[in-house]
């Protein structure tokens, strides 16, 4: 996969944990808890081939009683310079704590409501349109019903996806790959099938 070099840190001296050559931007209806409007919400997501720095450890599968990475195998990983590795699914992230320039001003002319929140450290948050009061990434991501977490085909078809072909780097906290189930609907709508056997 090529992509360009986006620099090693975020605006606060925080290393970028994710990658790509090009991402999408998500944008979907959600009820303001705090006024009760319905208001357009935000979210990035990156397609298969991008790379991260937060890829789980894969442990051989095929011996059950494995305890896992010996100590010093443990101690090695945990202390080894971050390293990026290739992911072959997509990928939706959250708790963002920052953008690389780029994509912070492409976000600030597709997505306005989605900007660094004050209020949590400047974290990229959802505003709401009509109160302007940020809305909270766990009303949004995790669970099915959600705006960023369709339950079947037709929620999905209410996420609007604007695929951006430029270079993605972020940081995130939280990363929704395909190996959450029930963010299937959502990467069928990306235009990624997933299924039980990949």
């Amino acid at each position: 996969m090529q992509t360009q070099d986006h620099g090693s840190s975020g605006p606060d001296g925080e290393s970028y944990n994710i990658r790509a050559s090009s991402y999408f931007v998500l944008q979907a209806p959600h009820r303001c808890p705090a006024c009760n409007e319905i208001s357009r919400v935000y979210a990035l997501a990156v397609p298969s081939g991008h790379e991260s720095t937060e890829a789980d450890v894969e442990l051989d599968e095929d011996d059950a009683d494995s305890p896992g990475l010996d100590p010093q195998a443990f101690r090695d990983w945990l202390f080894s310079p971050a390293s990026w590795q290739r992911i072959p699914g997509p990928a939706m992230i959250s708790a963002t704590a920052a953008l690389s320039p780029a994509v912070a001003q492409t976000m600030q002319a597709l997505a306005p409501p989605y900007r660094p929140n004050p209020g949590r450290g400047g974290e990229w948050s959802n505003f709401c349109e009509h109160c302007d009061k940020p809305v909270w990434d766990g009303a949004l991501h995790p669970n099915p019903g959600q705006a960023f977490c369709p339950a079947d085909a037709e929620a999905a078809a209410q996420v609007t996806v604007h695929a951006v072909d430029a270079p993605f780097a972020a940081f995130f906290g939280m990363c929704w790959t395909d190996s959450y189930r029930n963010k299937w609907p959502l990467f069928a709508r990306m235009g990624y099938a997933c299924s039980a056997g990949d």
